[in-house]
């Protein structure tokens, strides 16, 4: 059973990003992706959403890279209101909400069968702890069917996370 809330745990998971060295955000990050690319799970799925990296986020670049190289559609989230639309891949992109890299261009409509996420924090039942708005939870109910794995550094996983009846967990998680 969880002791801290939601917003307590934020603050720590914020406080541990904030501490670690952009060295170490960069080595976890490739070896998070090399463990990714090695678990084929790219493979398996033809429509991937990925996402740009904040500064303190897991960088996904090389993965998205990756997955184009082997033809597969991959997609960029960009907000819209109080949901997440899709933009293809490759486009520009530019600041958007939150100070988010965010593609521009033409939001389409398709069906993910991968989702490779950003976290604040996630614990080993594979619960996920996003920043707080619910984008990807509401997300993730129009696409059931997605593969959902999460992507962190050591420095952001939990013994166990705040959840609530709409908190959709993770398939998988990749660790480092």
């Amino acid at each position: 059973m969880c002791i801290l809330t939601k917003e307590e745990q934020r603050k720590i998971a914020r406080e541990n990003l904030n501490k670690m060295s952009y060295f170490d955000r960069s080595f976890k990050s490739q070896m998070i992706v090399s463990d990714i690319i090695n678990s084929k799970l790219i493979n398996n799925h033809s429509h991937i959403l990925l996402y740009k990296a904040m500064i303190t986020e897991v960088n996904i670049d090389w993965l998205l890279e990756f997955a184009m190289t082997y033809g597969k559609q991959c997609y960029l989230p960009r907000v819209n209101g109080d949901n997440i639309e899709l933009v293809k891949y490759p486009c520009r992109l530019q600041k958007g909400a939150f100070g988010i890299l965010e593609p521009v261009g033409e939001a389409v409509e398709t069906n993910i069968d991968l989702c490779i996420v950003p976290v604040l924090a996630v614990d080993k039942d594979n619960n996920r702890l996003g920043k707080g708005k619910g984008y990807y939870d509401r997300f993730f109910a129009k696409f059931p069917n997605c593969k959902k794995v999460a992507v962190a550094f050591r420095e952001q996983q939990f013994d166990s996370i705040a959840t609530e009846k709409h908190d959709v967990k993770m398939d998988e998680i990749f660790v480092r």
